[in-house]
């Protein structure tokens, strides 16, 4: 499996990189043409100690991920894995992580640690990540950790300071982006999105779509000189262009709600909008979402 990586930013203190798992084919409804979206992981490190931003769906590719954060961080200690939302493509697979770096704490907010089990429930474990991920391993829940009201935690003994922002709505309930103050950082977790199909599929009211365009106002006011997309594909940049794109999608995704009478209707208007977009999967589930047809 191919993987690319890029520098974001440095300063004389901290150093950002990004570690991005490409697209994965994925069974769906007998069409093996369908790819999961790629996924971009970001590691926080200071001279010596790490912070790495969610961790991938299987244990195979947090293996991967752990070797990388070796290579990358020679001889720093791993402190912080930070969850920033409750879908299992952003957690499931810390213990590959923690058997790399068992010194590492697992952390997250009162609302992620406590959405997070029903990703292991039915139909979410039986039918969609069983259907999609077969060699799928549940990790142990327990081992997370909740971070004070405050949001804040540190590396190196306080000198630099992380900061867990709960914005409330993006493509689940209960996100939260990761801001670093230091060097005006948002690690956007599923709330931004690059170049990749936005998943909409829990996001089927107008209200809620109205919720997930406030949260992309709340990181717009914490004005990052920097932002990085969960999902978006290795060539893009790191800007806060993100921010209106995703808002461009919601509120497309809206107007057409009004005319589309299918779901395939639906999936043909983004394909010819965002002819650049990746994340067949996501596209076709969030379609079929919106008229009943998944699985």
């Amino acid at each position: 499996m191919l993987t690319t990586a890029h520098r974001v930013c440095s300063n004389t203190h901290l150093q950002v990189d990004v570690y991005h798992e490409p697209e994965t084919p994925v069974p769906y409804q007998n069409d093996s043409s369908l790819l999961y979206s790629p996924t971009a992981y970001t590691l926080i490190h200071s001279a010596h100690e790490a912070v790495l931003v969610d961790a991938p769906t299987l244990t195979a590719d947090g293996a991967r991920l752990a070797q990388w954060i070796k290579d990358v961080a020679e001889g720093k200690t791993l402190k912080y894995i930070y969850i920033t939302h409750a879908h299992a493509d952003h957690f499931n697979g810390f213990p590959a992580i923690l058997k790399a770096f068992p010194e590492a704490k697992i952390v997250s907010t009162e609302g992620v640690i406590e959405h997070s089990p029903a990703q292991y429930e039915y139909p979410l474990w039986d039918v969609l990540w069983k259907g999609l991920f077969p060699a799928i391993e549940k990790a142990d829940l327990s081992l997370f950790n909740a971070l004070p009201e405050s949001g804040k935690f540190y590396l190196e003994n306080g000198k630099h300071e992380f900061r867990s922002i709960q914005v409330g709505e993006g493509d689940t309930a209960d996100s939260t982006v990761l801001y670093v103050p230091d060097i005006d950082l948002v690690v956007g977790g599923d709330v931004v999105y690059g170049h990749c199909y936005q998943y909409l599929a829990e996001n089927l009211t107008v209200e809620l779509r109205k919720e997930w365009l406030v949260s992309l106002d709340k990181i717009k006011a914490l004005k990052p000189k920097w932002v990085i997309p969960s999902h978006m594909q290795a060539s893009e940049k790191f800007g806060v262009e993100h921010l209106d794109e995703t808002k461009e999608y919601i509120e497309t995704w809206d107007k057409w709600l009004k005319t589309a009478k299918s779901w395939e209707e639906l999936e043909g208007l983004a394909k010819k909008k965002y002819p650049e977009r990746v994340g067949t999967f996501i596209l076709r589930y969030t379609a079929q979402s919106f008229f009943n047809a998944t699985f």
